[in-house]
């Protein structure tokens, strides 16, 4: 029977176990992790739960990398998902923009677009791919490209409700908030008013179809999430409705009071690594997660962040690195009744093995990492032939 020997490992087991350094990891036939043995040769690398990440939004910008460029999904989803196995994920929420927005550059046909290329390329793909469908509540489009959306695949994992209007703004004054979608957009201040302004009989109708998403969430047994709520309030109402994850949250007040009723509070990994949110004012990664009011972190629009942030948050708060690690991987998966991909002894491997390159003067927190390898349920979808990797995996 041939094994795959990884020495010289700091493992992570997950599942808020506590780290085993300088171990040997025996794989055997599928990837089942047959032993794991401490005191063998120095670290070298570390070996972790692949990630489960709830929500990457940067398909627009990758799509469109020139002003006059748009590029397929077909062209841009098999690469994106050689990052994402770099980036140790295992699990990808794709976001579908159920909207139609120009000014972003969001047509709303790319939605159900997007949910039958992953349907396509899914099982071809590394990481295991899934939808996030994103419903813009003040589209009154948006409902119908949800229910084409979850037509088109059956791999949709979460659906969410924002509200984009000047009321639900993540940013605490309409001069910030016409300031930064401004340069995001690439549009003007005016352009940004007129997106945020919305009149009062396409308010009146967003109550109605945060039912409608909720129904349909429920009707094809989707977790239903709500997004950028900035009062208790906020929270309530989409809790109300079935939601019972609250993504970025943007007051402390609104991520206590989500905590409170027990639902998962999702933030951003780039906010976790850069230590401050793109919305001044907003909730910080490192102070929910300090608190207790954070359980999941997400990518956003930055694959690498996901595995950087655990070691930010030790950086940073009270937090150990198997509770951290924990939120990029169990939590997630918890949260969308996955399989559990914490390294058990007789589990097939779903883990991710990176190397870490030491910040100066001993500094804990890797300034670099470099993902060797990734596998998912006992397969190994990724691999990076390198010096590094033949002195810690052989096959005996």
């Amino acid at each position: 029977m041939g094994l795959t020997v990884l020495e010289g490992l700091t493992v992570v087991p997950g599942g808020g176990r506590p780290v085993i350094p300088d171990a040997t990891v025996t794989l055997g036939e599928g990837g089942r992790v047959l032993d794991i043995a401490a005191n063998s040769a120095p670290a070298r690398a570390v070996l972790l739960p692949a990630a489960v990440d709830l929500h990457l939004d940067n398909l627009v910008q990758r799509r469109a990398p020139r002003a006059t460029v748009l590029l397929d999904n077909e062209t841009v989803l098999p690469v994106l998902d050689a990052e994402c196995a770099a980036a140790g994920i295992g699990t990808v929420c794709i976001a579908a923009r159920c909207e139609h927005s120009p000014r972003k550059g969001i047509d709303i046909a790319d939605a159900p677009a997007l949910a039958a290329s992953i349907e396509r390329l899914g099982p071809e793909l590394g990481c295991d791919w899934r939808i996030h469908a994103r419903v813009e509540l003040t589209d009154e489009r948006s409902v119908d490209t949800l229910a084409a959306v979850l037509a088109a695949t059956s791999r949709v994992a979460l659906i969410s409700m924002i509200e984009t209007s000047a009321e639900r703004s993540r940013f605490g004054s309409p001069e910030q908030t016409r300031a930064f979608y401004a340069q995001d957009w690439g549009v003007s201040e005016a352009e940004v008013d007129e997106v945020f302004n919305v009149d009062a009989a396409r308010l009146a109708a967003v109550a109605d179809r945060r039912a409608e998403v909720a129904k349909l969430a429920l009707a094809h047994n989707v977790v239903l999430a709500s997004h950028d709520d900035r009062t208790p309030e906020h929270v309530q109402e989409a809790f109300d409705f079935g939601a019972r994850v609250a993504e970025f949250p943007l007051t402390m007040a609104a991520a206590r009071h989500a905590h409170s009723l027990g639902m998962h509070v999702v933030l951003g990994a780039p906010n976790a690594v850069r230590g401050r949110s793109t919305s001044e004012g907003n909730v910080l990664a490192a102070e929910a997660a300090e608190a207790g009011l954070c359980d999941v972190l997400c990518s956003d629009y930055l694959p690498s962040a996901l595995q950087a942030a655990p070691y930010a948050l030790v950086r940073d708060t009270s937090l150990s690195l198997s509770a951290a690690v924990d939120m990029i991987s169990t939590n997630p998966a918890a949260v969308l009744g996955l399989p559990d991909p914490a390294i058990e002894v007789g589990k097939p491997l779903s883990g991710s093995l990176r190397r870490l390159q030491p910040g100066p003067d001993g500094d804990a927190t890797p300034v670099a990492q470099v993902g060797m390898a990734l596998w998912r349920e006992g397969r190994m979808v990724f691999g990076r032939e390198s010096e590094a990797f033949r002195l810690v995996a052989a096959r005996v």
